[in-house]
Order: C-alpha cells, then sequence, then structure tokens
C-alpha cells in the first residue's frame, strides 16, 4: 500500500477531518454527562475476594467464559449486581464487589459463597473450608479518591513533558510553539474519543470499567500517537527545508501521502493483535485490551488528519494576517497625502523655519492653548499652523507616512520628524544669528532661515525626502 505519488488532496478536505473528530468527541461527551464512568475498584473503592476453583470445576483453556457468565447469573438472583469476576490463571476466581465497609464485605462473602458452593457442587456444612477465600482486599472511597487523582495528575504530567519535547525539537525559525500545539490537540483528541467511548460502552457492558489498568492504555496510547504525529513532522521539517519555493499546503498534503503507508500499515498490525487480545484474552485483560483498541485507532486517524490539519489551518491564519497588512497599507498612503519632490519639501521646511522665527510668541501662545506646557509634545500628521505659523509638513516617505512631533526647547518651539522606521531627526525652528557677510550677501528672512537649519540636518534631511 503506498500513497506516494497519487493524486489524493487531505488537505483540502480538513473541514471534513475536523468534522468527524468532533461528532466523535461529542457522542462521547454527551454519554460521559449522562451515563458518567463506570468506575472500577480501583477508584471508587469496594470489595475483592478470591477462591480456587476445585479441580473437577476447573474451565478449560478458551472457556472461560461460561463459569463467569454462570457466576455472574447466581449473584444477579441473589441481588449482588454488578459484581466483576474473572478467571485468573485457571484456577482462581476473582470477584470484585461494590462493598465499602468491612461489615458490607462479610454479608456480600456470605452471598458469593452460596453461589460457588452451587456451582462447584460443594457441601459447606460437611467441608466448612472448602470455600475459604485465598485472598480478600478492601478498598475504600477515600483511597479510591486519591488514586483517581493520581491517575489524572499522571496524565496531565505526561502529555507536558510530552508538549515541552515537541517544543524543543521542532524549534526551528521560531515554530516551535505551533508544532507543540499540533501534537497536544491530537493527544486531547484521543484522551477524549478514549474516555468518551469508554462512558458510553461501560453504561451498555458493566464489564468495561475505567480502573488502573484503564490508566496504563491511556498514558500507553498518548505515546503510541505522538510517535506517528513525530514521524510525520519529521518528514514535513524535512520538505520544507528542500522545497521552499513551493506552497505550504502542497508540502503537507506531500509529507502526509509520503508517510501514510508506513502509519497504516504499523497501525493495522497492532489493531489485529488487540483485536485478537479482545476476543480471545479473557476477562483479565479484557478493559485493558479494549482500551488499547480503541486508543490506537483513534491515535492512527489523529495523528494523519487532525495533527497536520492544525498545521494548515494555523498557516492559513497567518497567511489572512499578511494580506490584512498589505492591503492597509494603501489606506495609510492615501491618509498621509500625496508625496511631494524633495525640492518642494526643503522649501517647506525652510519656510517654517522662518515664520516660525517671525512668530515664536504666537506659537508659544497657540501651543499653550492647546493644552501643551514647556517640554510636552503633540503628533501631527501633514501641515500644521499654530496662530498663522505654518511648521513643516512631512511627506509619504515609501510606504509608511512619516509624522511631525511640535515641542518645545527651552522654550522655543520646534518639530520632530519621525520616519515609519522609528528613526527621528529634531528641526529647530529657533534662527541662528548670521555673518556679517550673510547679511550683506543675503539679508532676507528666507535665507537667515535656511542658515538656521545645520548642515548636518539638511544633509539627512535630504536623504530622507
Amino acid at each position: 500500500m503506498d500513497f506516494r505519488g497519487k493524486n489524493i488532496d487531505l488537505v483540502g478536505k480538513w473541514k471534513l477531518w475536523f468534522g468527524i473528530s468532533l461528532a466523535i468527541i461529542l457522542i462521547g461527551m454527551v454519554s460521559w454527562a449522562a451515563f458518567g464512568l463506570n468506575r472500577g475498584i480501583d477508584f471508587k473503592g469496594g470489595g475483592q475476594l478470591q477462591y480456587r476453583i476445585p479441580q473437577a470445576s476447573r474451565p478449560q483453556s478458551g472457556q472461560e467464559a461460561g463459569l463467569i457468565n454462570a457466576v455472574r447469573s447466581g449473584l444477579d438472583q441473589r441481588g449482588l449486581r454488578g459484581a466483576k469476576i474473572q478467571v485468573a490463571g485457571g484456577d482462581t476466581l476473582a470477584i470484585q464487589t461494590s462493598a465499602l465497609t468491612s461489615t458490607e464485605l462479610r454479608a456480600q462473602r456470605r452471598t458469593v459463597e452460596e453461589v460457588l458452593a452451587q456451582q462447584f457442587h460443594i457441601d459447606t456444612k460437611a467441608n466448612p473450608s472448602a470455600l475459604t477465600p485465598i485472598g480478600q482486599q478492601l478498598v475504600g472511597a477515600v483511597i479510591g479518591e486519591e488514586l483517581q487523582r493520581d491517575a489524572i495528575k499522571g496524565v496531565l504530567l505526561g502529555v507536558a513533558m510530552i508538549a515541552l519535547w515537541i517544543y524543543i525539537r521542532y524549534n526551528f525559525a521560531g515554530d516551535g510553539t505551533r508544532y507543540a500545539v499540533a501534537g497536544i490537540l491530537a493527544l486531547v483528541h484521543d484522551v477524549l474519543v478514549l474516555v468518551g467511548i469508554f462512558a458510553l460502552i461501560g453504561h451498555i457492558d458493566p464489564r468495561v470499567e475505567v480502573d488502573s489498568s484503564f490508566i496504563a492504555a491511556l498514558l500507553t496510547v498518548v505515546g503510541y500517537s505522538i510517535n506517528d504525529s513525530v514521524v510525520i513532522f519529521d518528514r514535513l521539517r524535512e520538505n520544507l527545508r528542500q522545497r521552499r519555493k513551493e506552497s505550504f499546503n502542497k508540502i503537507i498534503n506531500d509529507s502526509l501521502l509520503e508517510t501514510m503507508s508506513r502509519s497504516i500499515n504499523t497501525g493495522l498490525t497492532v489493531v489485529i493483535m488487540l483485536l485478537a487480545l479482545v476476543l480471545l484474552g479473557g476477562e483479565s485483560i479484557y478493559n485493558f485490551a479494549l482500551a488499547m483498541l480503541i486508543g490506537i485507532v483513534s491515535g492512527l486517524y489523529s495523528s494523519i488528519f487532525n495533527a497536520s490539519m492544525v498545521l494548515v489551518v494555523w498557516h492559513m491564519w497567518d497567511e489572512k494576517k499578511k494580506l490584512a497588512g498589505r492591503t492597509a497599507r494603501p489606506a495609510v498612503r492615501a491618509g498621509a497625502g500625496p508625496a511631494r519632490s524633495g525640492a518642494a519639501t526643503r522649501a517647506a521646511s525652510t519656510a517654517g523655519a522662518s515664520n516660525g522665527a517671525a512668530a515664536r510668541p504666537a506659537a508659544r501662545s497657540g501651543l499653550a492653548a492647546a493644552g501643551l506646557s514647556t517640554g510636552g509634545s503633540a503628533a501631527v500628521t501633514g501641515s500644521a499652523s499654530v496662530t498663522g505659523a505654518s511648521l513643516p509638513s512631512v511627506p509619504a516617505e515609501g510606504t509608511v507616512a512619516s509624522v511631525t512631533t511640535i515641542s518645545f526647547r527651552d522654550g522655543e518651539p520646534r518639530v520632530t520628524v519621525v520616519d515609519g522606521a522609528g528613526a527621528s531627526e529634531p528641526v529647530d525652528l529657533s534662527p541662528e544669528a548670521p555673518s556679517e557677510g550673510e547679511e550683506e550677501a543675503d539679508g532676507d528672512a528666507m535665507s537667515a532661515a535656511n542658515r538656521a537649519l545645520r548642515p548636518s540636518q539638511k544633509a539627512r534631511a535630504k536623504r530622507r525626502f
């Protein structure tokens, strides 16, 4: 079975895969809420009795179900329902009851021994010790709740450690978070599916209980599921490095097809083995084998159709954010106004400096009226006028609009040009006193204001605009 090179669009049907998972999880959660979990003696407490099966009554290999059904029928007739019965080693009969106190356990023991005496054809009056238990155990409700809390902590700790390991392993190009999230979501899917289906089956079949063997199966399923996801992630990482010019969705789809044969073949071998254990393994391992079977099938599905699809949806979300950013840039340029030439910009800055020098008192009063005190600042865009003094307007630079900040220095107004990259350039509106030669050569206010801009400032302003 080889899927490489096949024209199968798995990524394009990501909504279908998520829908199937959601439907199964909803059915399980409704069953869990309606019926609850059929907790075993480990978690809810109870009593356990073990008896040696007489040689003449011992069942042949594979025929233990007949003896178990006969004993269960006898207990049901005497009002002891819900007992869990197992044959261990071919010669030991183990019976778990709901007793929470020693008094309840003694009463239930008498009922059990009456049924076994009838089933094994033992005269307890003639031989009272023939049905003496070889093992007796009572688990209180407090201990059961403690074991339940410890089991939940163990599962959560295991999932957290797996998430940390995936994050460290795949933290290339800053993508460790998304790989860890994808892997953990697949694990959560498997846990919810397994718990929900066990709640549904436990309501139908009393033998299906949530006990310590179920927790062991759950942790095994978590490890097996993440193993499949890691195989797919490794192939995806390799393809992303080698095929940088291809689309992300195509690389995901090809990576899934390249690893699907391996995942399905290895998964089927485990499923066949577990199916044989469920059908032929007997009562003692029934819960464990059933939980493993459900979990492995769920893990196989989630590794292929859920974990990688989370990466696809995450990538689609990133692309939408980038597209929204690109479409917003023209609006920013339009709001900043049309860009002017460098000469026009320098002329506007020179005129603004001259006007600012001529009208500093008016500018100060206008800025103060706007709520701006000495040392304060206010950001404006485009041209600005403060009490008749025109300040330099800033053109759009590339695709990022610049702004002008008006402030005071030593009580005098000035502007600060800030570009989109965050670089700032102060432009002082206070003109320097011209030299005598310069006043004779050019006495008008425009030339004096132009000289107020230091050469370095003018050079940087020219490069910017």
